[in-house]
């Protein structure tokens, strides 16, 4: 028996939720129990804000307890004693002391040993390759004499005896012969040189006479100039010598050759009286085009000697006993009191930097409680609170990254100018990114919340006051705001440039009110602050796709979805038509109402087009469902209640899979698993009441949707539009004032039932709601005129042909399937 596909393969993300469940449930077993409270959202909420304070306060608390901030030639304010024994390191003599290691470090050469034997090797197998040469040569011309004289005293009749078979000699041309000799050789030779050569035979003597001259020459070592190998060495060399470990130092550089002296060398040693001037003239041509340079300069041996020296040396430093007086007061500061100040500075006690710390870390502790409290209490995110503390936490840890970061630019922009200040760096910090992807992903109120602390947070780190948390904080608001109405992903860079543009405005106004608008380097930080606006659009275009991945949705996002080509809303227009169109008339009906109570219009139109995707695919069955049906025909009539109840609840569950299955994002899963609450499938229900017996009773469970409930202004809006506009298509009559009696009953239906408790919807919204229904429901459902039968070709003309009256449409009898097939067959279908 073959099992179906679902339960063949299943897919990786369960088998992944699977193994982890079953890891959390071992976990759980084995852990104490007071462990087992971080289980709880309460707990976990508190460990994020803690952990996140800690890492925060580390970042931005300074790193010493106190800092002497003295110049040379001030007036010391105090006297400054030594509260513990400390060493002072001398920079100066550390400095001096190192220059002088690397001075002595002797340079790298590579000596090339074997090209001596190389050289040596070339000369013989040339003068051997000529000799043989011309002995063969001699041998051959000497046979062909000899047969020419044969041919000439033979008689014709007499028959010729063949000779053995032997390899014919090949006689080559004078420049053939002389290109071989050079390659064998490696060195150039002129035709006049190879001719004196070829006279004498390329006799042993000459061949001895040249390595006389080349060997001793390369032994002793060619630099291509002894005066650079000085320059670099003046005490001395070392010698790498290829296949030994062991570096020979050479302390005399007099004992090498550079090239010009080895030429040199090469004409005094060749003076031999007694010898033909041809062939001494020769001889030292080829001496001199075969040596060659063969020590050369090995730098990445030498910097590796330098830097071995180098981590060998030790600063030099003096010690300062506890109780010494540094400095006194009225006393004048110099070179040598700085030093002492930097490093009590550098050891200060351990305590000091763990008590600032702390002090950071509960401050912090304190502003996130707060936040999140508000959050809860006032802004409707109790739902939410976990992700949105997480989220806030993550970023808020990420601006801090981003101001220390650039902050620590700030040496390279005053070494390229003196007269820029180390504040100016500051301003070109993308504070503003946190807020806006807050404002992107969660909600604007939060992002609110969250400009405050980062700017505080920002000031603190970079050691800041209140003028630069108050540029902080306004360019926070500008960038949230910004990321209300996002309709493109460069949406979000024009919100960056509004956010430089204001910058540059905030960086003005605090220089007017400081005074300090005086220079045109005061103009260098508006335009760092204009910098600062356009990098926060361009990192918010950037890691906005990378968060989405989380379960976030962003605007983009949801645009992304609301294309009605996605695949999932186009396999439901082909296998669920009637549900496609109820989808789409619901998301219509959503949107407008979410405008008018503060709700996130986008999502609650992509909400509804996705929230009955469970009625089509493979699991599901389209027909089972009523706006689905032909006409005359229902499935359910030949089930039992129960069995109709399940197929109508499995929807959802199926809409749930298929929505993760294609990473829809958290927000809208939720809209699809809470749509319909735990509402009571009362038709199914009631017809199951009539068909029990007096004695049985019928659980009304098995006739609920699981829910949970909306527990979003989306989700209630969805679910409110969903009943509304399926109902309202029920009405024999349309009229504007039995729609609206419809709307009002079924909405207060379930507000009475409890469905709407944990969505935050209040009675002013759900007021709001009733009339935007009613008003979109009166325009989609408004009244034709009934034409007469005459007025079918003025019909034709206007269009209106395919339009029924509601009540004629309603009345009439459902057409056969046959008179359907003969129908479209007549239309040539």
């Amino acid at each position: 028996m073959q099992m179906p596909d679902s339960q063949q393969k299943k897919p990786s993300s369960e088998g992944i939720k699977d193994r982890l469940s079953t890891l959390r449930k071992t976990l759980e077993k084995r852990l104490p129990k007071w462990a087992h409270n971080f289980s709880e959202p309460k707990w976990q909420r508190w460990a994020i804000i803690v952990g996140t304070s800690l890492l925060a306060a580390l970042m931005i608390a300074p790193k010493s307890f106190r800092v002497y901030n003295l110049t040379v030639g001030e007036t010391a304010p105090e006297t400054i004693i030594s509260p513990l024994t400390f060493e002072v390191v001398d920079q100066a003599a550390t400095q001096k002391y190192k220059d002088d290691v690397i001075k002595s470090v002797l340079p790298v050469y590579d000596f090339d040993e074997e090209m001596v034997h190389d050289v040596q090797t070339r000369i013989t197998n040339a003068f051997n390759f000529m000799s043989e040469y011309l002995e063969a040569e001699a041998i051959h011309q000497s046979k062909e004499i000899e047969k020419s004289k044969e041919r000439s005293a033979g008689s014709p009749g007499e028959p010729v005896t063949a000779a053995p078979k032997q390899r014919p000699f090949q006689v080559l041309d004078e420049n053939t012969l002389r290109t071989r000799f050079e390659n064998l050789l490696g060195a150039n030779v002129s035709p006049s040189s190879f001719a004196v050569l070829k006279a004498h035979g390329f006799n042993q003597r000459i061949q001895r006479d040249l390595k006389s001259l080349v060997v001793p020459v390369l032994m002793k070592g060619i630099v291509l100039s002894r005066d650079l190998v000085m320059r670099d060495g003046k005490s001395g060399i070392l010698l790498k010598v290829k296949n030994r470990e062991k570096l020979e130092p050479l302390k005399d550089l007099s004992q090498i050759f550079d090239l010009k002296e080895a030429v040199n060398f090469i004409n005094v040693e060749e003076q031999d009286p007694s010898r033909d001037s041809a062939v001494s003239r020769t001889i030292r041509r080829l001496a001199m085009d075969l040596v060659n340079v063969n020590i050369t300069s090995n730098r990445e041996r030498s910097a590796q000697l330098r830097q071995e020296a180098l981590a060998a040396v030790k600063d030099v430093s003096f010690k300062i006993p506890k109780g010494e007086p540094i400095i006194k007061e009225g006393e004048p500061v110099n070179e040598g009191h700085l030093k002492k100040l930097a490093g009590l500075n550098k050891e200060n006690p351990v305590y000091s930097r763990y008590m600032i710390v702390a002090g950071f870390c509960l401050i912090l502790v304190l502003l996130l409680r707060l936040g999140l409290y508000f959050s809860e209490k006032h802004l409707d995110r109790t739902n939410h609170a976990t992700d949105d503390l997480l989220l806030f936490c993550l970023l808020l840890i990420g601006t801090i990254v981003l101001v220390r970061f650039v902050s620590s630019l700030s040496p390279m922009l005053t070494a390229a100018d003196k007269t820029i200040s180390a504040r100016t760096i500051t301003y070109a910090a993308p504070v503003a990114t946190g807020s806006m992807l807050m404002a992107l992903m969660a909600d604007a109120r939060i992002a609110f919340i969250f400009a405050a602390l980062a700017a505080v947070t920002s000031a603190l780190a970079v050691e800041g006051d209140i003028y630069l948390f108050a540029f902080y904080f306004i360019s926070g608001i500008v960038g949230l705001h910004g990321m209300s109405r996002i309709t493109d992903r460069t949406s979000v860079l024009r919100a960056g440039l509004v956010v430089g543009l204001v910058n540059m405005v905030s960086i003005l106004a605090i220089k007017m009110a400081l005074g300090k608008l005086e220079s045109v380097m005061d103009f260098y930080d508006i335009g760092l602050g204009f910098l600062g606006g356009l990098v926060s659009g361009l990192l918010v275009s950037s890691l906005a796709p990378l968060l989405e991945p989380l379960g976030y949705v962003t605007n983009v996002k949801l645009l992304e979805l609301a294309n009605l080509n996605h695949p999932l809303l186009k396999e439901m227009s082909l296998l669920a038509p009637g549900t496609y169109h109820h989808s789409i008339m619901v998301g219509g009906l959503a949107e407008a109402a979410a405008e008018l109570i503060g709700a996130n219009p986008l999502l609650a139109r992509v909400g509804a087009y996705y929230h009955d995707i469970g009625k089509a695919g493979k699991k599901a069955k389209p027909s089972y469902f009523i706006e689905n049906q032909e006409r005359g025909y229902n499935p359910h009539d030949k089930l039992e209640p129960s069995m109709s109840a399940l197929i109508l609840v499995a929807h959802v569950k199926h809409g749930v899979e298929k929505a993760r299955e294609h990473r829809l994002g958290t927000p809208i899963v939720d809209i699809i698993q809470q749509h319909h609450g735990t509402n009571l499938i009362k038709f199914f229900y009631n017809k199951a009441l009539e068909r029990a017996d007096k004695n049985q009773t019928v659980n009304e469970d098995k006739y609920r949707y699981p829910g949970p409930r909306p527990q979003s202004k989306e989700a209630a809006l969805v679910m409110l539009a969903d009943v509304v506009e399926a109902a309202c298509r029920t009405l024999a009559d349309p009229t504007p004032a039995r729609i609206q009696k419809r709307v009002q009953t079924l909405i207060m239906g379930l507000f009475s039932e409890g469905q709407l408790d944990q969505s935050t919807l209040t009675l002013k919204d759900i007021h709001a709601i009733t009339k935007s229904f009613v008003r979109a429901l009166q325009g989609i459902m408004h009244s034709r005129i009934d034409y007469p039968p005459e007025a079918l070709p003025q019909e034709r003309t206007n269009g209106d042909t395919h339009k029924q009256s509601p009540e004629k449409d309603r009345n009439r009898p459902a057409r056969t399937t046959e008179e359907n097939g003969k129908n479209i067959r007549r239309l040539g279908l």
